[in-house]
């Protein structure tokens, strides 16, 4: 991202209106590799992570592979990246993309990280931390219960005055939890009383509005699932449907008193909506492999949704009218947004430009297929947000849904 004013309220009134040089786009589509952690919990579950570095998305995580305890090893995930991060100001303008344009990439300024910061072990350069986590209870049921295991994976990336802490936390009951910290200092304060109803006043009250403008973040995640391999994948939708059919136990004759659960396989390539109100999520599953109680093992995408966001619709931005998408796998669909060159290979000819143009309605119907999800994120800057702001999270998770016939971590 740009660094357009300094987010310093104790000079804000030097700076307003000043602007450091335009940094240059990401134009290095290389990936190294860089380890693959293994853990082995009490449980007796296990992983096995390929993580590797890459100067646009930054880390890169896979091939992934899960264990659960006492059974066989499959794949889950070939790669998971953050494929764009779009900064839209309410203002309307500046509109970043960190990932591809407005920086030069996530890799490209991660940040050299201290012991004292990483309580495991560092790789490429000190800029990525591998490390245990406390996984809180695993269950309780009456006086019995477990205590949870975890690791946790994470890259630091300062973008102008942003700092994002890219975090991938792998728990031993088969969950994965990709996540985003932001923290750093405000990249735009503007001055003047118009720019109130866009943001939040800074400075005393009694003076000249010096403003934070609000903003959103809309991470995009590009998901390779390989439940089981590459082969033979298949995507559902699950949704709550309120009704007023009988169920077995009651008339349901009131709206809200009973409601039913489906799972509708998705065919083609096609965007979809998050709905509220149907407690909507995703399940990634392979239609050859089942659990031993005979049901497809897979993963289910569960958002943890603050809120829906809808960029400019006329047209310009398609890719920012839906919270999930499902393509073919082609390895010259990297970014869901300003998919070509220079952040693509050369040798891709012609790509379709963001995720909303992959969409060609080719089948999705167990084949080797990708899973876009963008997390949303709004930043009304608060007085707390000076001088270094409090690190906010947002995320989601990826569960296991029946990966296995039971619990796998007892």
């Amino acid at each position: 991202m740009k660094q357009i004013i300094v987010g310093i309220v104790v000079a804000i009134a030097a700076v307003v209106g000043t602007a450091s040089p335009a940094r240059a786009q990401c134009a290095d589509p290389s990936e190294t590799f860089v380890t693959t952690v293994t853990r082995t919990f009490t449980s007796g579950s296990a992983w096995s992570i390929g993580v590797s570095h890459r100067a646009c998305e930054g880390l890169a995580i896979g091939p992934v592979f899960f264990t659960p305890a006492g059974g066989v090893q499959q794949e889950v995930l070939f790669k998971g990246t953050i494929a764009e991060v779009h900064v839209p100001y309410h203002t309307g303008s500046p509109r970043f993309f960190d990932v591809t344009s407005s920086t030069n990439g996530l890799g490209a300024n991660a940040v050299a990280l201290t012991p004292a910061e990483c309580g495991g072990a560092l790789f490429d350069a000190n800029q990525i931390c591998v490390q245990n986590a406390d996984g809180g209870y695993g269950w309780k049921f009456g006086n019995s219960f477990r205590l949870a295991q975890a690791v946790e994976i994470f890259m630091s990336s300062q973008l102008g005055m942003y700092n994002y802490i890219n975090k991938w936390t792998f728990h031993d009951n088969g969950s994965i939890e990709p996540q985003v910290g932001l923290t750093g200092r405000l990249q735009e304060i503007a001055a003047g009383a118009g720019y109130l109803p866009y943001g939040a006043q800074l400075n005393p009250a009694a003076g000249p509005p010096l403003v934070g403008k609000s903003h959103m973040h809309n991470f995009y995640y590009r998901l390779d699932f390989d439940i089981g391999g590459a082969a033979n994948d298949a995507v559902a939708r699950i949704n709550f449907n309120p009704s007023l059919v009988a169920s077995p136990d009651t008339a349901c004759a009131t709206v809200g008193q009973c409601g039913t659960n489906t799972q509708t396989q998705i065919l083609t390539e096609q965007a979809q909506v998050f709905s509220t109100t149907g407690q909507t999520s995703w399940v990634v599953y392979d239609k050859s492999i089942v659990n031993a109680d005979g049901r497809s093992i897979g993963y289910e995408i569960q958002p943890k949704v603050t809120g829906l966001w809808r960029g400019m619709t006329g047209g310009s931005e398609p890719w920012s009218n839906a919270e999930l998408w499902v393509t073919t796998f082609n390895s010259c669909e990297r970014y869901a947004v300003e998919n070509f060159a220079p952040h693509l290979d050369a040798s891709c000819v012609a790509p379709a430009a963001n995720v909303s143009a992959m969409l060609s309605g080719a089948s999705v119907d167990g084949v080797d297929l990708v899973v876009w999800y963008v997390n949303r994120f709004q930043h009304v800057p608060r007085d707390e947000n000076q001088l270094n702001m409090p690190i906010e999270w947002t995320g989601f998770s990826i569960e296991p849904r029946n990966f296995y016939f039971q619990n796998p971590a007892p």
